[in-house]
């Protein structure tokens, strides 16, 4: 993570699992989803990607990232 906000600025590409809750019951899946960091969110510790998805850190499992 200290990574990808470090080269945020260079568009770091990442590859994301995380937990994502169920909105309806208890629960959820543990998603991949491939994109491009856009910012961090000090206060709700949340990862921001550029098409809108917010990762909340502690739901974090593995990132991988690739420079561009």
């Amino acid at each position: 993570l200290h990574m990808i906000l470090e080269l945020m600025d260079k568009q770091p590409e990442a590859s994301i699992c995380y937990f994502k809750p169920d909105a309806k019951k208890a629960g959820g899946a543990y998603v991949t989803i491939t994109g491009h960091g856009k910012k961090f969110d000090e206060i709700s510790k949340t990862l921001i990607l550029e098409d809108g998805t917010s990762i909340p850190v502690g739901n974090i499992l593995k990132i991988e990232f690739y420079l561009i």
